[in-house]
């Protein structure tokens, strides 16, 4: 392998709990070896202090440049206060919900923070709070927030006429106890719908852990890979992520249960790509494997046509909403008036979109 692919593998590596040291540290210590591409591409995937914790954890911090060091100390000692905030946030969300009878269960990040998965606490970097509750007490929980001192973001006109999986998303002010936006769901996605990860499934198998509700260990692997699969796009641009990853690895290693769901198309891709580089995921093969690993290979090994192929995938991706929304605009007088408004922000929006990698 060579390029992209070089260092995705020795960031894999470097996360693996099947790695042996030796080989890594072997890797390492070669004067050519480029921390760099690992610092830059670790920035994209929202994993540095995964790095910094799971180097520190095999012991193997002594063979990093001094001030690579230092940068990754202080951002894992930022990230590890943060998330110390942000575990009392949900603490004090899930007090206020549970006061109020409201069924609820944290997502993604949060959960997995509450849960404890990691050694430590700043391992895992993430962005919002995100809760599922039932639809019926949606604007019962929204409002509870508001009360409590959240406020809405600005939002785009989008809001007002289709449904998005969750509600606007809830800031707060400036505030040491307050630091994560919240995001109250509705459902989890909303171009894919699977009978395991329905409200009634989800809220049937939730746990309590330290008083805070969570999904079972098996819903949370699977929103895990779907939420990537999904809402990040990961099966339209057949990539991977290593936070998501190294989170599954993380889930893995806690659920004993039976494993049939791995066997879903979507599931199956993702596991293939993923055990490019890492020996901890289970792999499903099927006969299409080498064929999608080649060519992954290939794009990894040639930027250039990766990032073209990914503006087409894009592209195509795009021409159902268009279309949609075209239609929509000719035949909702509301929608017309409010996309004219705003036509200038959703122009530049579009470009963006069709001109990003």
């Amino acid at each position: 392998m060579n390029n992209l692919a070089i260092t995705y593998q020795h960031i894999a590596d470097i996360l693996s709990f099947e790695t042996p040291n030796s080989q890594l540290e072997k890797t390492l210590s070669q004067a050519s070896f480029n921390w760099e591409t690992i610092i830059k591409e670790g920035s994209k995937h929202f994993i540095i202090p995964t790095i910094y914790c799971r180097l520190k954890t095999k012991q193997l911090i002594h063979l990093l440049p001094e001030d690579l060091i230092a940068y990754f100390e202080y951002i894992t000692s930022e990230n590890r206060k943060r998330n110390d905030i942000v575990l009392t946030q949900v603490h004090s969300i899930s007090e206020l919900f549970n006061s109020e009878h409201i069924e609820h269960v944290f997502l993604k990040g949060s959960a997995l923070l509450a849960l404890g998965c990691f050694n430590d606490i700043a391992e895992r970097m993430l962005g919002d709070i995100d809760i599922l509750v039932p639809p019926n007490q949606l604007k019962k929980a929204y409002e509870l927030l508001c009360k409590d001192g959240y406020y809405p973001s600005k939002q785009t006109l989008g809001n007002d006429f289709f449904e998005h999986k969750h509600l606007p998303r809830l800031k707060t002010e400036l505030s040491p106890t307050r630091i994560a936006a919240v995001e109250i769901h509705r459902k989890l996605f909303v171009t894919y719908s699977t009978a395991e990860l329905e409200h009634l499934s989800i809220f049937k198998e939730k746990k309590e852990h330290n008083n805070v509700f969570i999904p079972s260990i098996k819903h949370l692997m699977m929103h895990n890979v779907l939420n990537f699969q999904i809402n990040d796009y990961g099966a339209l641009y057949n990539s991977i992520s290593f936070r998501s990853i190294y989170d599954t690895i993380i889930l893995q290693q806690k659920y004993k249960g039976n494993k049939e769901w791995y066997k879903n198309k979507i599931f199956k891709k993702y596991f293939i790509y993923s055990s490019l580089f890492f020996n901890d995921i289970i792999i499903v093969k099927h006969r299409y494997t080498r064929v999608l690993t080649g060519f992954y290979l290939f794009k990894l090994s040639h930027i250039k046509f990766y990032k073209n192929w990914n503006k087409l995938l894009k592209l195509i991706s795009f021409i159902p909403i268009i279309t949609n929304r075209l239609c929509f605009f000719m035949s909702n007088s509301s929608y017309r008036k409010a996309v004219i408004k705003d036509r200038k922000r959703i122009f530049a929006h579009f470009t963006s979109i069709l001109s990003n990698n």
